[in-house]
């Protein structure tokens, strides 16, 4: 389907219309949005980064209705930084465990626990072999969970 040049010049001006619009929003709400992750997450970078992807998502996806873009703006923000909150929570838990598996595994194994892993290991191996392969993936993967 050809586009003529009326139809084109129309798209063009909402386009134009919507860039204007958009970066009249921004300059209204930015110190608000900024402020409002900032005071959530505690990082310069991290909220501004949050910000960035409030308006992204409103230049994406705006709402349905314009009447309170403000709170909009708000409440998609305050969603970003709880879930950045969330993810360092977790991502802090992993750290934790991971560090503390680090100090188990750091530890001077007693060779004869070595020793009879090892045997162990060679037994499952032997008898992982034997089997067809795809019943032995699917042992191994109940095994590790």
């Amino acid at each position: 389907m050809a586009v003529t040049a009326d139809e084109f010049r129309r798209r063009a001006a909402r386009a134009a219309e919507q860039e204007t619009w958009f970066e009249a929003v921004f300059d209204e709400h930015w110190v608000r949005v900024y402020g409002v992750l900032f005071r959530l997450v505690g990082d310069r970078v991290e909220a501004e980064d949050l910000a960035l992807e409030t308006f992204w998502r409103l230049y994406t996806r705006p709402p349905r209705s314009a009447d309170n873009l403000g709170g909009w703006l708000y409440r998609v923000a305050a969603h970003l930084g709880l879930n950045a909150l969330r993810a360092r929570q977790r991502r802090a838990g992993y750290e934790q465990q991971a560090g503390q598996e680090m100090l188990v595994l750091s530890q001077n194994p007693d060779p004869a626990e070595e020793t009879e892993r090892a045997e162990q290991r060679r037994l499952v191996q032997t008898v992982l072999a034997r089997l067809k392969p795809r019943s032995a993936q699917v042992l191994t993967l109940r095994h590790s969970g």
